[in-house]
């Protein structure tokens, strides 16, 4: 379903064209930047009363010139919905968001009709999965910081109730650490790709029982002792309710996952909701926890080469001493200090230019065009050239870091049972 409307601006009083495609979520916020001056305009759409519709605005009213039929293109045009890209530009009737989606993942299968059929049914399921799991947001992360509290029965009791699976009386560590990984697989399905994560659990579980075991127990007891797993674990944990606060702009992103080989910027696609300003500093957060997991990463591709934990492979005649020298480089080093690495770590995961940007503030952004204009190369007096990507790419990065930081989450996982049921049992 769609509402063609035409809005006024608080700012300005100027005119803009809107088509609204509608979402299946119950309260769905929309909002844009005034295509005449910049100023955010905010409608929110609730169709808890459906079939009919209510609407809410906000630096914008219904203008007084309502079209009678389509859009003629006397004033701007911007299309809404909250589950799919949208391209502003010239207004063509039938090209709505939705159809655009689908024509967009029928070329990319080459028109196969069972498999969009399938592919459209997936993402309707994923956005059913966003609705149910964001209304229970203050529930998320409730039952998050009572695992890091001491009532663990308490804990286990609301994972049982969350999840309608009893998570029995046991109050052993690795029991509780698997309520905690039952409830985090569950809630956060819709952002993750779940034979992707199976297959890691069970290499995991295989490659802590397969490495040499002095030089594996010499890392353990290291990274207990310090609680330097027990504190990345919590850092983990901290990320988790706040994707949530993310989830509008997902939608869109998680549809991305539908094409094939799609690419950055080749598409000039927007998101109806929310700006970059919220969301930069949760791509720090999540770059800075997916940083500290690679000394794990490292630790064991050590073991795994030169049987000790901190034996780094020399580069230009030079070796690390210890994890510790390598945990104080910066992300784009770390890579360089993976040789031949057991886990497929992608260094593409991390965009080191908007990353580096991000973090002293060198970056740009358009609320009319939801462009980001970044500077690898610093603010200085003479600024050098910026790049640039789009918002929905942004979002993308994060969701994709996301599922790198989920996946080596469960490591923490596996080498805690380690823990428990291995080196507690010597």
């Amino acid at each position: 379903m769609n509402t063609n409307l035409t809005f006024k601006c608080d700012v300005c009083e100027r005119d803009t064209d809107c088509r609204i495609g509608y979402s299946n979520r119950r309260i769905q916020p929309l909002s844009f930047a005034c295509p005449h001056c910049g100023a955010l305009m905010q409608i929110t759409l609730d169709i808890s009363n459906a079939p009919a519709s209510d609407f809410e605005f906000k630096g914008c009213k219904p203008s007084e010139n309502q079209p009678e039929g389509p859009f003629d293109g006397t004033n701007p045009f911007v299309d809404l919905h909250l589950d799919f890209p949208v391209r502003f530009g010239k207004y063509v009737m039938g090209n709505t968001p939705y159809m655009m989606a689908l024509k967009e993942i029928q070329d990319s299968d080459s028109n196969d009709p069972e498999l969009v059929s399938s592919k459209m049914d997936f993402h309707n399921t994923r956005l059913e999965q966003l609705n149910y799991f964001h209304d229970r947001t203050g529930d998320i992360k409730t039952i998050i910081k009572l695992y890091s509290g001491k009532n663990k029965q308490l804990f286990r009791k609301r994972v049982g109730d969350f999840i309608k699976q009893d998570q029995g009386a046991s109050l052993k560590p690795q029991d509780v650490n698997a309520s905690l990984y039952s409830f985090v697989s569950t809630v956060f399905l819709p952002f993750i790709h779940f034979g992707e994560v199976k297959e890691v659990v069970d290499y995991f579980g295989k490659l802590t029982t397969s490495l040499p075991q002095e030089p594996f127990d010499l890392f353990m007891g290291r990274i207990i002792s310090s609680e330097f797993l027990g504190t990345l674990q919590k850092d983990c944990l901290k990320i988790y309710p706040e994707i949530y606060s993310a989830e509008m702009p997902m939608r869109p992103v998680l549809y991305l996952d539908l094409i094939n080989k799609y690419e950055k910027a080749k598409m000039a696609a927007r998101i109806s909701t929310q700006e970059f300003q919220v969301y930069k500093d949760l791509y720090k957060d999540i770059v800075e926890v997916f940083s500290r997991q690679l000394i794990l990463v490292a630790g064991i591709n050590n073991i795994i080469h030169r049987n000790d934990c901190d034996s780094f492979k020399p580069i230009s005649g030079k070796a690390l001493s210890s994890l510790d020298k390598f945990s104080s480089k910066v992300l784009s080093d770390k890579f360089k200090y993976l040789d031949d690495c057991w886990y497929p770590v992608d260094n593409e995961v991390v965009d080191a230019g908007v990353r580096n940007a991000i973090a002293h503030n060198n970056v740009q952004y358009s609320d009319v065009t939801q462009e980001i204009t970044y500077y690898p190369g610093g603010g200085g007096i003479q600024q050098t050239p910026g790049e640039t990507i789009y918002f929905l790419d942004f979002m993308r990065m994060i969701l994709l870091l996301f599922r790198e930081v989920h996946n080596l989450h469960h490591l923490i996982k596996c080498l805690f049972y380690y823990e428990y049921l291995v080196r507690n049992r010597q």
